[in-house]
Parts: structure tokens; sequence; C-alpha cells
């Protein structure tokens, strides 16, 4: 079906956030991306929902937690006033409290923050795309009733469609225009109740018979029956006739008088409308409430008939890569190419349905025995073997799919749905393009981690981040010359955490991108502090893979260094081999980004990846760190220390420096110095250390 594009002309959005410089930001890159969008902006949800009574706009983007009236109120006020109106929440909330009033109160769009202006476009657009396809519906409802009204009119001045059948003589008569519903020239046959139940589709026919019949002997005054008719031309119509039964003094019934409608249009127009609602308008799958009916209608059957069903939920991996990578149309046409091969790997029985996102789900009903299960998995995952053909370039995603059974994991439909998410998740967490069954161990990790999710959520407004610094000394000197900042967690129940007991999470849930600004600030604000006292020491910060990858990473450094006053060549980011080659395209235009704002560049545990020479001289890397694991074992394994050699020889023959990370002992100490690598770091130096801590050890250096 041909995907209805959202027209923003004459659209209103009101647009309510509390502080001032996220609101000046976002209005103006709003105003920008649809000039013809009519931008109304409040500072609060007081302010947000006068406007909203005084403008009545189609769209309201409002932040969640804000002074004087949160978003939470301000929608529920609203939706007080128009219970249609369509709110867009802006949060960076994962708490309960959030979730359950949006949805209790019919928030049914948001956006996370820290904004991310594809994201929000994304929403936007499809906002827009869904009042278009409103007010579409709402005119050709408007059109329908008024046909519909002009033909009720022509029906009582002219008898438009009508006929009369005398039940005593047998006689029948036609009007015109019935003749031509029919397709065929007034008076071209002669009427009669037989001609008429010709006309009709012979699937209908016995229907139509049926109606009649019952009529006339139960004594009903009123016939009114849908049926097709085919006219000699082939084409099919479908009438709705209105007939009333004439009875006699004695109540014996003596004549038929109706009047028939052509309605196709308008049957087709509400089909076209029942569709658009219950599916999917960019793969023609069902959508979730469709796909929900269907399921509670299969789990009634399975218990009458004491039979098992499945169901499986299917999430893309990488999705979001495509869409930053070659842009929102891609992806859309890459859900609609799963959507086909899913429909063509599935059974005839079964159902296919997009939840939304590129999340799918699967509904295996009447299964005889769990094995019939194996056999859909294997064609469903066989169906990401063949890469996606995208604008000319082929594209690999997997699949993780989560499977739960009906009986044995649920009896009802928001238990299984929440059984086979679970057991989703446990795929995705173990590796890609994997199937994985619910069970109660997956469902106590995935408890366990969901609740780390909120936490860390969390985490950085409740003040429970924490950093140490570990010295970086040059090897020649032993001077401190700079400090690794080394992020800690002190969780609310379980104590302090090292980064690798949670960032694993923090990376999947997207909690990383917020925690790590967190970290580049505070590390800039304790560079700076030291920086003022007399220590002109540089801080180092470590990048996951999704920070690296983020669309406003530069953006944020640059004003993170003009807010904190930090000289931009004494901020460092480490980068792993790892990161950087996940997308050496963009890795490169993005170091090179980074360096043009003066920040410094590390390649972090270099030579445990997979980068090529080729590659490192067109990086703009000012230094490598060599991996600890080579440093390790370098005294005892003569390999470990060759390597450590090469990378010392080929960095400098690069012009970068060289950074021995993991040094513990004196004698690993002396073989660097030797060696001639220029800076180190390491227990033999430090450990870890609080800011007070470390400013006390430069100060007696």
């Amino acid at each position: 079906m041909k995907r209805i594009q959202g027209d923003v002309h004459g659209v209103r959005l009101l647009y309510v956030e509390d502080e001032a410089s996220a609101r000046n930001l976002l209005s103006r890159i709003i105003a920008k991306k649809y000039p013809g969008l009519k931008l109304l902006v409040a500072e609060n949800g007081a302010a947000g929902l006068e406007l909203f009574r005084e403008q009545r706009p189609d769209i309201v983007l409002a932040d969640m937690n804000m002074p004087v009236m949160d978003g939470i109120q301000m929608a529920r006020e609203i939706k007080a006033l128009d219970a249609g109106a369509v709110i867009i929440a802006v949060t960076a909330h994962n708490d309960p409290y959030y979730l359950q009033n949006a949805i209790e109160i019919g928030i049914r769009h948001y956006v996370k923050k820290p904004v991310v202006s594809e994201d929000l476009f994304a929403v936007i657009n499809k906002t827009i795309e869904e009042l278009s396809i409103k007010r579409l519906i709402s005119e050709q409802e408007g059109q329908i009733r008024k046909r519909e009204q002009q033909l009720a009119t022509a029906q009582k001045i002219a008898h438009i469609g009508s006929w009369e059948w005398d039940l005593v003589s047998g006689k029948t008569s036609w009007s015109d225009e019935l003749y031509r519903i029919f397709g065929i020239e007034p008076g071209s046959i002669t009427a009669s109740y037989k001609e008429f139940l010709e006309r009709v589709h012979p699937e209908d026919r016995e229907a139509v018979k049926r109606v009649v019949r019952g009529a006339l002997k139960k004594c009903q005054p009123i016939i009114s029956h849908y049926c097709r008719i085919v006219r000699p031309d082939g084409s099919v119509r479908v009438i709705n006739s209105q007939g009333e039964v004439v009875f006699d003094d004695a109540g014996k019934p003596v004549a038929v008088i109706s009047t028939s409608q052509d309605v196709t249009e308008r049957r087709k127009m509400e089909e076209i409308i029942k569709h658009q609602a219950q599916h999917d308008t960019l793969t023609d799958l069902p959508n979730r409430q469709l796909f929900m009916d269907f399921l509670s209608l299969e789990l009634a059957q399975a218990r009458r008939n004491e039979k098992k069903l499945a169901l499986l939920f299917l999430d893309l991996n990488g999705f979001k890569q495509v869409n930053d990578k070659l842009g929102h149309s891609s992806g859309d046409r890459l859900l609609q190419e799963v959507a086909l091969r899913l429909r063509a790997s599935i059974r005839a029985s079964d159902t296919v349905a997009r939840l939304g996102g590129d999340e799918f789900t699967v509904l295996m009903p009447d299964l005889s025995q769990t094995d019939d299960v194996g056999g859909v998995l294997k064609k469903i995952l066989g169906v990401f073997e063949t890469p996606f053909i995208l604008d000319e370039a082929a594209v690999d995603i997997t699949a993780s799919i989560g499977v739960c059974l009906f009986p044995d994991d649920g009896a009802c439909s928001e238990e299984l749905m929440k059984k086979a998410d679970i057991a989703m998740y446990d795929a995705k967490g173990s590796g890609r393009n994997l199937y994985q069954f619910y069970n109660a161990e997956i469902n106590s990790r995935t408890i366990k981690r969901q609740n780390m999710e909120g936490f860390l959520l969390q985490a950085v407004g409740r003040g429970e981040l924490e950093l140490l610094f570990q010295p970086l000394v040059c090897s020649g000197t032993r001077g401190i010359i700079g400090a690794e900042a080394l992020l800690r967690w002190r969780h609310p129940e379980q104590g302090l955490l090292a980064p690798d007991q949670f960032l694993a999470v923090a990376e999947d849930s997207g909690a990383i991108v917020n925690i790590g600004e967190w970290v580049i600030r505070n590390a800039c604000d304790q560079a700076k502090a030291w920086n003022e006292k007399g220590y002109p020491l540089s801080v180092s910060v470590n990048l996951s893979n999704r920070q690296f990858h983020h669309a406003g990473l530069i953006e944020k450094t640059a004003r993170i260094l003009a807010e904190t006053g930090l000289m931009p060549h004494q901020l460092e980011f480490d980068v792993t081999e790892k990161t950087i080659m996940t997308d050496i395209g963009f890795s490169l235009r993005n170091m090179q980004a980074l360096t043009k704002i003066g920040v410094t560049l590390a390649i972090d545990n270099f030579g445990s990846g997979s980068s090529s020479l080729h590659l490192i001289k067109r990086m703009h890397t000012h230094r490598v760190k060599i991996d600890k694991s080579f440093i390790l074992d370098m005294l005892s394994e003569p390999d470990d220390l060759a390597v450590v050699n090469a990378i010392i020889a080929m960095s400098h023959k690069l012009k970068m420096e060289v950074v021995a990370s993991g040094v513990e002992t004196e004698e690993q100490l002396s073989v660097i110095q030797q060696s001639g690598c220029d800076q180190l770091q390491g227990y033999v130096i430090s450990k870890p250390l609080l800011p007070a801590e470390f400013e006390q050890m430069v100060g007696s250096f």
C-alpha cells in the first residue's frame, strides 16, 4: 500500500521546555527543519496549558520534568480539554511513574533526552503523517456523507433505484435508476423478482432469499440487506436495499416496496479506513492492536482445543546504524523487505505483525508439538542470511528472537508478550542472529538487568557517579603529566561498582550517552581546577562505541570545553581499535573533526584489535596505548616483548607518542624505559585515586 505523506503546512506545534538553552536550540532546529510549521513555545507546563487553551495546536512536544507544572500533569489537563490531542514526550526518564502515567494519559510518542535531531524528526514526521491520514479520512467521510444526503434527496424526489413487487399478481416494476445500477438500459428486460435475483452475485443469492422469505413469513415490516450484484460487463457492485412489506387488513403481506443504493465506493472506503486502522502503514502487516486481537482469539481457541501456540518476538540487530548511515528512507525500505521475507518464511496459519520500530512478532497457533517451532525459527533466521540491497549496497542485518509457549509460559496475552520480549533480550545479549526460549533463569537475569538499567538512567541525576584518576607519567623522568579519568558508580543497593560491572548495560540501554557526557564534563572541570592551582595536567577519557558514534559528540565536546575553560589539547579521548574499525569511514571523519577542535586522540588497547597500518597512518591520532596484555607477559613471553618494541618503533615512525598501560612492577618499568616508550601508567606508579589524593600525589612528586 502506498504510504501517505504528511503535509506540514498549517500544522501548529506547541513546544514546552523549562530549560531556556534547550528550548531556544530545539526551537531553531524545528523551525529550520519545518519552515511551513507554526511553532508555539512555552517555558513551563502551566504556560503550555494556557497556550493550548488559546491556540489548540495539532501537536504538543513537551518535556516531562518541569517546574510549576510537570509534563505529566500538563498532558492530563490537555487530554481533559481534548481527548484526541497528540502529545510527544521529551524525557530522559525510564521511571515507572512516568511510563505508567504516560500510557494512562494516552501519550503514544516520546523522544529521549538528550534529543537527537534525527530521532525527533522521525517522531514529528510520523505524527504529521498520522494527522494527515486522520484529515484525509475525515474529508473522505465528509464526502461520503454528502453523497449519501444527495442520494437520499434524489430518492425522495425521483424514487431513484426503487422497485415494487405485487405479491398477489406477481407483477414487478423497476425504476430507471435501478436498471442503471444493474448496468442495463431501462426497460431492456422485463422486471421481476426472479430477474432481480439473477443480478445478485451467486455467493449472496441464498442470503437475499432468506432475508425476503423471513420477512414475509414472520410478517416483518422492514427488509434491509447488503449484497453484491454482477453487471453484464462482469463488474461487481455492492448495493444496500431497504424495503418495506405492505400488509392487508388481515395482516397478510401483499406487496414489497424497496429502494436499492449503490454503496460500492463507500464500502471500499470503509474497508480502507478499517485496514489503515489495523495495519502498519509502512509494511502493511497487522499492527499491534490487530495482532493482540488475533492473539486473544487464538488463545481462546487453544484453550478449547487443548492445543499449544507459540509467540515469537523479533528485533533487528544494527537497524539504527542503517538509518544513521543510509538515511531513514533506506531504513523504511529495509523494514518493508524484512516484512516480505518474514511473510514468506512462516506457515499459512501463522501471523506476522510489526509492533513498531524494528520489532516484529509471529504468532504460531495450533501446534501439535513444540518441535514445529524449530522449523519456522530456522526459516526466519535464514531470511537474514542473504544481504538486503539498499541503494545498490548490500546490507547485512541479523535478528534476535525470543520465544514463549502457551500454556507452558503463560495463560494470557500480556504475560506471553512480556516473556517473549524477555527471551528476545536474552538472545540479543548472547550474540546475534540467535533465538532463545523463555525460562525462569532468563527472567531472573532480565529483571536484574532491567533494574540496573532503571538505576543507571537516574544515576547522573542522583549524583551517584564518581571519577577516580590514575596518573600518566613520563617514562624518562617519572614526572606526572596527566591523568586518566576512571568511572565508578556508587549503586544505591550494591555499593561501589567498577565499569566492567555496569558499562555493558549502559551501552546497550543508551544510558552511556548521558553518563559519558557527565564524565567528559567532570573530567574537564577537574583538570581546569588543577591547572588553576599550578598543575598543568591533561586528562584522558575513554569513549565507548555508542559515545564515539553518537551524532552529538563533536558539538557536546566543543560546548563542554568552552563552558569549563579547559584548553582543548588538554583533553584526550581514548578510543579502542574495535570501536574505530566498526565503521572506518565514519571513524576517520569523526577523528578529523575532533582533531580540528584541538582534542588529543589516542588509540586505546592497541595491538588487541584488527586495525591496519594503511589505516593507522590516515587516523588523526596523537598517541597509541599498548594493550596491557602485552605488558603483563612481556618479561616471560619474548613474542609479547617483540610486539611492544614493534609498536613503539612503528608509532615513532608515524610521529605518534606511545603509552604503556598496566605497568605493575619495577622490572616492567625498567624494560619500558629501555624500549623508548614515551609514557606509562599502572600500579607501579599508583592505583586510581580520588581527586584530593591525586592532587596530593602531584604536589609531592
